[in-house]
């Protein structure tokens, strides 16, 4: 615990490279990263810079060469396959760029699947998501299937579908990137309320600079190392998410890792 925050996940020493020999290509080069309960994350940095690499890693999709991987006190480098599998279905969520959608299932059965899953009634599933679909604008796609929406819409079905899924920690990968401002502060407004709680924590990968001020504190990466962390203030933690849309205040200080 480090100023009254729990630590969620840690990674220290975290190396991954690709290729054999001369080919050999090291995209982490020695990453130690916290995040803590109650936490958003902006986890930021120019292509090739490690940011996809990392967030495979933090999901226990990818095996780091070296280090260690620890998320809510459990080793993930220690993990055999099966075990990995189950603590992703128990804890982890996950917003992919590609959005991964049944192109056979509709829009509110899409975003309803993680509860269908989970045994929930399949009424009350449908209610549960067309509730959210319709706060993020989806109200009138709900029996559309994914091949009919745009881009930016089958990303927002994403979105439903990992915050319905109730993760305890839910990592996105460019979650505004292909919304427009007000569609993306909407987005945004809810994964600030998600991650805004003692028990869950949310990483956002992203380059978008308009979503800069959702986050907490900014890590910083290039060249396969952290190379610094934006603290954002303290009271920031306990604000509401209406005061986080708000904040447009200046760049806090770096602080070097």
């Amino acid at each position: 615990m480090e100023d009254g925050r729990e630590l969620a996940v840690s990674l220290r020493g975290v190396t991954k490279g690709f290729g054999e020999g001369s080919a050999r290509n090291l995209v982490l080069r020695g990453v130690d990263l916290d995040v803590y309960y109650g936490e958003l994350l902006l986890l930021v940095g120019p292509s090739g810079s490690g940011k996809t690499t990392l967030m495979t890693i933090l999901g226990g999709m990818l095996d780091a060469d070296e280090g260690q991987l620890a998320i809510f006190g459990s080793p993930i480098e220690r993990m055999k396959e099966w075990q990995k599998t189950e603590f992703r279905r128990n804890n982890l969520g996950f917003v992919f760029q590609q959005f991964n959608l049944i192109p056979t299932l509709s829009v509110v059965e899409n975003a309803a699947v993680p509860l269908l899953i989970k045994g929930e009634r399949r009424k009350k599933a449908l209610g549960q998501a067309s509730e959210l679909l319709d706060t993020i604008g989806l109200g009138k796609q709900l029996t559309m299937h994914p091949t009919r929406l745009s881009g930016g819409q089958q990303q927002r079905v994403a979105i439903a579908r990992a915050l319905l899924a109730d993760p305890k920690l839910l990592i996105c990968d460019e979650p505004t990137a292909s919304l427009d401002g007000e569609t993306g502060k909407q987005i945004m407004e809810l994964l600030r309320s998600r991650a805004m709680s003692r028990e869950r924590c949310v990483i956002v990968v992203t380059h978008d600079n308009r979503i800069f001020s959702y986050g907490d504190r900014i890590a910083r990466i290039l060249d396969g190392r952290i190379a610094g962390i934006e603290e954002k203030k303290p009271e920031r933690a306990s604000a509401t998410p209406d005061k986080q849309s708000g904040d447009g205040g200046s760049s806090p200080p770096v602080h070097k890792e």
